[in-house]
């Protein structure tokens, strides 16, 4: 097996390539006047009927283009077999039409993929793996027990993981099992039409040290409110562990500012934050 890294994914891809002792070929990427991306597996050689692993995070239009443009690229080569891994899916979160008139847009790029197998980290909604309809597989792989493990060793303090809402609840217990610690999740009560209560469901945070858990941070707005709920509620610190560190301009800032100690991110997107790599997780599928 050979791996191709995308541009979004040069280091994950190389790190993937060095676990499984694989060649990561190099490949050429830039841009015409015209804004046209120009890519090109750099390879003088054919891939003789050899499989093929293509790393590539979707951030943005041009990622995707990426994408299917090494896809097509490692078909022209004669890959015999060609595995998609998709670190962080852009445009799940519009897995549905929620206006009338609205693409589903998740549905638009998945069903472009042609793979015959395709590898997605913690997409933000499962619904996006039904629409990979031209690859003969397609695989969920869960970064939870990493973010845990993290915890568990390089943040000992770390005495409870807490789910800003439902929708991470899944992901906070899997880290938690694998922190060896007690998770909950941040639940809203409504007391009256103007007043809304948000709290722990079950357990107390005072004096406690607390890890928040999410999937994708992005504006860190929701982060924002639970850690100042959090440190309200007595919380001695907050650490905050997510998958995909998206992080918009200033949102980093606003966390901190809010009285986040520390934020842990996986290497899905590569920032300064990506402490946790993901590289051994998608090795382990491609052995």
């Amino acid at each position: 097996m050979k791996i191709v890294a995308g541009r979004a994914s040069q280091v994950l891809a190389s790190r993937v390539a060095a676990a499984l002792g694989c060649e990561l070929l190099p490949c050429e990427f830039r841009v015409f006047p015209d804004g046209e991306l120009y890519t090109r597996v750099a390879s003088t050689e054919t891939l003789n009927d050899e499989s093929v692993a293509i790393i590539q995070s979707i951030t943005s239009d041009t990622d995707f283009v990426c994408l299917l443009q090494l896809i097509e690229a490692c078909e022209g080569l004669d890959a015999s077999k060609i595995s998609v891994i998709i670190p962080y899916l852009g445009y799940a979160r519009q897995d549905k039409r929620f206006k009338s008139g609205e693409p589903i847009s998740v549905r638009a790029l998945a069903r472009c993929i042609f793979a015959d197998e395709a590898f997605v980290i913690n997409p933000h909604s499962e619904k996006a793996l039904r629409y990979f309809e031209n690859a003969r597989s397609v695989k969920v792989l869960d970064a939870a027990m990493l973010l845990g493990e993290h915890l568990r060793v390089q943040a000992k303090d770390v005495e409870l993981i807490v789910a800003p809402d439902d929708g991470a609840a899944a992901l906070a217990a899997t880290a938690a099992d694998h922190a060896g610690v007690e998770y909950d999740v941040l639940e809203k009560t409504r007391l009256s039409a103007e007043e809304v209560e948000i709290k722990p469901k079950a357990l107390d945070v005072a004096a406690r040290s607390v890890a928040l858990v999410d999937d994708i941070v992005s504006t860190g707005g929701t982060i924002v409110r639970a850690t100042t709920l959090l440190k309200e509620l007595g919380a001695s610190e907050i650490y905050v562990a997510c998958v995909h560190a998206v992080l918009v301009p200033g949102a980093a800032l606003r966390m901190f500012n809010a009285g986040v100690k520390e934020i842990i991110a996986t290497d899905t997107l590569e920032t300064i934050f990506s402490k946790v790599s993901v590289a051994k997780l998608i090795a382990k599928e491609l052995a």
